[in-house]
């Protein structure tokens, strides 16, 4: 390990030194770095008070921020980055089962690393003294094993979001959660009922984006389905097609790892058939809005909802790989070729999702989405608002009024979907008399059914 000079940290250490205190970089840019992998912001802890470290600090000409100085912490802008640094502490009972009640100062960084929640996180580096690891942290990381610092009880009880950051973490780093650590974690697991449901959200959305999720879904549903209770009656539920290979927790566990890491797909991949031992036809619009309940209750970004809730609601909607399905479906969906991209990309999730032997329906998503991509690319009409006329000319050449504006336009979209009119302003113009009679809040459903299933 090493850390490059005149970077934002070797100048806060340096600042620090230089004036005659203590300090170390800690956390994550030195788990990341043991790791082998890009660290990030660099956490400072030192045993110079928080006012005598922005005193410093402001000396060297660096704005200081006193963003925590109850717990000891200020955060200065280093060369256009913000570093952190913190009072080496103990800290006394968590009555809200978030912050302490209190802290103490402390002048002994091992000390201040035995608050800390795993052995991993609760190493200190210093590019002239080196590693300073106390509880085995490198040791653990070697052995790719999340380990609480000390007594597992007491740290989860602290912070019950640790629960879930074990979890989270093992999802992320593909870590083994030790065997005793586990125990309390799944023990300990129901005091996430006082947890925050935002903290619950960040730290879950964190569990679904990471390389492993799909087995700690399964593994951990002691912790998983305390965040998220739904997840739980999933358990040992069979399926009655013949294509699945698991039980529906599984189902939707291997959904998650077929998708692409990104947040809403993830979560579209874990909830799309929640809703399933409650439905039976309609599960797809069912689970559509079961998801959207948890999701909001989570305090997920609201675009992650929007755009995760549409795909489960789309997700039952198939054709076979052809250019006239793609046109039509993207047009069901307003035209909008994200809307079809995201629920084309959850159906192929979703049959890789029910195991070994489901992949033609995946190799035939894959073909869609590359048609959807040659239509964008060739300017194809894939909503009314692609057309080469709008409601102003229909009203003014037609008698369609309010709705039927909208009835029209369709109708002549539908024309030009299926080859009959081209997308050229004369030519949608001189059809209009002929959409107008044909317009019908139906002509969708219509056109669609010789292409769409629902499977």
């Amino acid at each position: 390990m090493n850390i490059i000079p005149s970077t934002p940290a070797a100048i806060t250490l340096d600042a620090l030194e230089s004036a005659g205190w203590q300090a170390w970089i800690v956390g994550g840019w030195v788990r990341d770095s043991l790791m082998g992998r890009p660290p990030h912001d660099a956490d400072i802890a030192t045993n110079a008070p928080w006012r005598e470290t922005a005193r410093v600090l402001r000396a060297k000409g660096l704005a200081v921020h006193e963003t925590g100085t109850k717990h000891g912490t200020v955060t200065a802008i280093v060369r256009g980055d913000a570093v952190e640094i913190t009072t080496y502490r103990v800290e006394g009972p968590y009555s809200d089962s978030r912050h302490p009640d209190h802290v103490e100062f402390v002048d002994d960084i091992r000390l201040d690393l035995a608050r800390r929640d795993f052995t991993m996180n609760a190493i200190a580096f210093h590019p002239n003294r080196g590693i300073l690891d106390p509880f085995g942290g490198a040791a653990d990381i070697e052995a790719r094993t999340i380990r609480a610092v000390g007594d597992a009880h007491r740290r989860f009880a602290e912070d019950p979001l640790r629960v879930m950051r074990a979890v989270r973490f093992a999802s992320q780093m593909g870590f083994a959660i030790e065997p005793s650590t586990r125990q309390s974690a799944h023990e300990l697991a129901p005091l996430l009922e006082r947890v925050a449901k935002e903290r619950i959200g960040a730290e879950f959305t964190k569990l679904l984006l990471g390389a492993h999720a799909g087995r700690l879904i399964e593994d951990e549903l002691a912790v998983v389905g305390v965040a998220v209770p739904e997840l739980a009656a999933l358990q040992d539920f069979k399926l009655k097609s013949k294509r699945h290979a698991y039980d529906l927790l599984g189902h939707l566990a291997h959904s998650v790892d077929a998708a692409p890491i990104d947040e809403a797909q993830r979560w579209a991949a874990l909830l799309h058939d929640i809703a399933k031992p409650h439905a039976n036809h309609d599960h797809a619009q069912r689970s559509a809005q079961q998801a959207q309940d948890i999701m909001r209750r989570l305090r997920v970004k609201r675009r992650v909802v929007a755009e995760a809730c549409d795909a489960i609601a789309w997700h039952m909607t198939s054709f076979a790989p052809n250019v006239e399905a793609v046109r039509w479906f993207t047009a069901l969906l307003g035209g909008d070729a994200r809307r079809a991209r995201n629920a084309l990309t959850l159906q192929r999730s979703d049959a890789l999702g029910h195991g070994p032997g489901n992949e033609q329906r995946a190799r035939e998503v894959d073909i869609e989405l590359r048609m959807l991509d040659s239509l964008i690319s060739n300017g194809e009409a894939l909503g009314v608002g692609d057309l080469k006329i709008d409601g102003n000319d229909v009203a003014q050449r037609s008698d369609a009024r309010g709705k039927q504006i909208g009835q029209t336009l369709n109708a002549l979209l539908a024309a030009v979907v299926e080859g009959e009119v081209p997308n050229e302003r004369n030519a949608l113009l001189a059809s209009i008399p002929k959409a107008e009679s044909e317009a019908c809040e139906q002509i969708f459903q219509k056109r669609l059914e010789k292409f769409l299933t629902k499977r």
